[in-house]
């Protein structure tokens, strides 16, 4: 069977995209989770980073960044101060290592792959 065309598959996860955009009560982090979350709907669709590179350029990556985008953020505590996003921790190289190659393997960024882990708990 040929392998689907990457704007079939692009296509694809448009369309699951703006059905999680859609659904009530669902913030940016529960979208981006259940797009891109290690093993979710993008890995399967795109495997290799040569496909994920080609879906990255689809106008479809773009208006899936904007779907997650329109999203309300996460409900918190109320805070007293501002937060700017960003915060440092240190982790044992061993640790590092292992989610470095984690995210590669997933095609996705450190930083992405962190920020699924973490908010899957929440």
């Amino acid at each position: 069977m040929p392998r689907q065309s990457v704007v079939a598959k692009a296509k694809a996860l448009l369309t699951f995209a703006r059905k999680i955009a859609e659904t009530p009560g669902f913030t940016w982090v529960d979208a981006n989770n259940a797009i891109y979350a290690p093993g979710g709907p993008f890995a399967r669709l795109f495997p290799t980073k040569e496909d994920r590179a080609a879906f990255a350029r689809t106008p479809q990556s773009k208006q899936i960044d904007e779907a997650i985008d329109s999203l309300p953020e996460p409900s918190v505590r109320p805070q007293s101060k501002e937060y700017s996003g960003k915060f440092n921790v240190r982790i044992p190289k061993s640790l590092h290592a292992a989610l470095a190659c984690e995210a590669e393997a997933e095609g996705v960024s450190l930083n992405q792959l962190v920020l699924a882990k973490l908010a899957r708990h929440l």
